[in-house]
């Protein structure tokens, strides 16, 4: 069927699946004639089976119908718009629209942000040119988006996944940002072989965390995992598996679990000289509920969130528990990116004794909590100082003050100065804790290559 006979068919309703094929065979040029006559109201062509062909073109004429929407001049245009993109003609729809196609990165940015946040997944298709902008910060916001809409928004990315449109490749990343069993079987395999190569080259980088972590002087992973009650182990690289505490700028790993960035994985390194470190807050299935009850109360923004200290008394016994088990245990700790709230604090343990807590709160100037002396790893180093008196330090050749990277150089592994000396065994793996479990693996990989490797 040539074209002219194609168009003039779309009304016949026996002949429009036919006329439908027919015109999205002879390729993308028919979308933009298509839109004018979708909008002329002085057009021939059926309606209705313009539509068809639109929506039969999928994901390659979204872009197209969404600079159409922001131009169209009358009710019935936004209409039939809003049809073809399969989207209701609501009042802020024309608005959304002209967002998503502004000049202004910061406009799509923030576009992508309000309709994720607010959940807004009737919307979904209005994101999809976002996932290919030429701003990376637009196409975080957009995979972040994705990831807040939840499955609902599977069934079109994975049309997206699997049209010609350039934002197919960052429709892989969106989909594991909701669930990392979301793609579809070859994207899994693909994605898969993927990361069993690049773990099989990985060297760990040094980085410096941000919140905490355990160092156990052991090489047995899965021991380890059952020791903090982890399952649903993954095998990834170093880096994806670091990126959460990277930072707050760790933007996939964290928007994707929100509240429980933190809580609902951990990370479970590659044995370093003979250590295992763990990253992440632990929560196991008993404590599930105190758990909850906690987060709560620390989100409540009414509420008046005072710690009642418990958390340091369970650090200890953890960290006794677990050198009763393996030998010696260490769990390290820091914050210091928002000035107000800052904090470090160290754990050591052997053979089920804590021998050293300390933990010190240096948002306002308060008693640090320790417990146990000084051990050889703090020897010559000072333990307390304000800012001033560091500078003071550096300028007269004072020794520095002991920080819980100091602590874990001297002790068991410093993972800011991992390098080529660095003994290291093995590959490392994400696990679910209980928190975790009920939200599954999920997460944008860090590393573009990875939707790069399976396009």
């Amino acid at each position: 069927m040539d074209l002219q006979t194609a168009a003039a068919a779309l009304a016949d309703a026996s002949l429009r699946d036919e006329a439908v094929e027919a015109m999205v065979a002879a390729g993308d040029y028919v979308i933009e004639p298509l839109l004018d006559e979708l909008v002329d109201p002085d057009s021939w062509l059926d309606r209705s089976g313009i539509i068809a062909v639109l929506r039969r073109f999928g994901p390659v004429a979204y872009r197209p119908l969404i600079v159409q929407l922001t131009i169209a001049q009358t009710p019935d245009a936004v209409e039939l718009c809003c049809r073809a993109l399969g989207i209701a003609a609501a009042s802020d729809t024309a608005d959304f629209a002209l967002q998503v196609c502004s000049e202004d990165a910061e406009v799509r940015a923030g576009t992508a942000f309000v309709l994720g946040y607010r959940r807004r997944s009737e919307y979904a298709p209005l994101l999809v040119p976002l996932l290919a902008d030429p701003v990376q910060r637009v196409r975080d916001e957009a995979i972040g988006a994705f990831g807040r809409l939840g499955r609902s928004a599977v069934p079109l990315l994975r049309r997206v996944r699997g049209s010609r449109a350039p934002e197919r490749r960052y429709a892989l990343a969106a989909l594991t940002q909701i669930g990392w069993d979301t793609p579809e079987p070859p994207d899994l395999a693909a994605l898969a072989r993927l990361t069993r190569t690049k773990i099989a080259a990985d060297i760990p980088e040094p980085f410096v965390p941000q919140d905490g972590w355990y160092a156990i002087e052991t090489t047995d992973r899965a021991a380890v995992l059952e020791a903090f009650d982890l399952s649903d182990p993954v095998a990834v690289t170093w880096s994806i598996g670091t990126d959460t505490w990277r930072g707050h700028d760790s933007r996939h790993s964290r928007t994707a679990y929100d509240e429980h960035a933190d809580c609902a994985r951990m990370y479970v390194s590659p044995v370093l000289d003979d250590w295992t470190l763990v990253f992440g807050t632990p929560v196991a299935d008993g404590e599930l509920d105190r758990h909850d009850h906690e987060l709560n109360r620390l989100l409540d923004i009414e509420g008046d969130y005072t710690s009642d200290g418990r958390e340091h008394q369970r650090r200890q016994a953890r960290c006794a528990a677990l050198s009763e088990q393996f030998g010696r245990a260490h769990w390290y700790g820091q914050n210091y990116e928002s000035g107000c709230g800052d904090w470090q604090g160290w754990c050591l343990a052997e053979h089920g004794k804590v021998l050293r807590y300390y933990y010190r709160d240096c948002s306002e100037y308060v008693e640090p909590i320790q417990f146990g002396a000084g051990p050889a790893a703090e020897t010559g180093l000072r333990i307390d100082s304000t800012e001033t008196e560091d500078r003071f330090a550096r300028q007269n050749g004072i020794p520095d003050t002991v920080t819980p990277m100091l602590m874990a150089g001297r002790a068991s592994v410093d993972p800011s100065r991992i390098g080529a000396n660095t003994r290291t065994r093995g590959h490392g793996v994400l696990a679910l804790t209980a928190c975790g479990r009920r939200l599954g693996h999920r997460g944008a990989f860090s590393i573009e290559s990875s939707a790069r490797g399976a396009s």
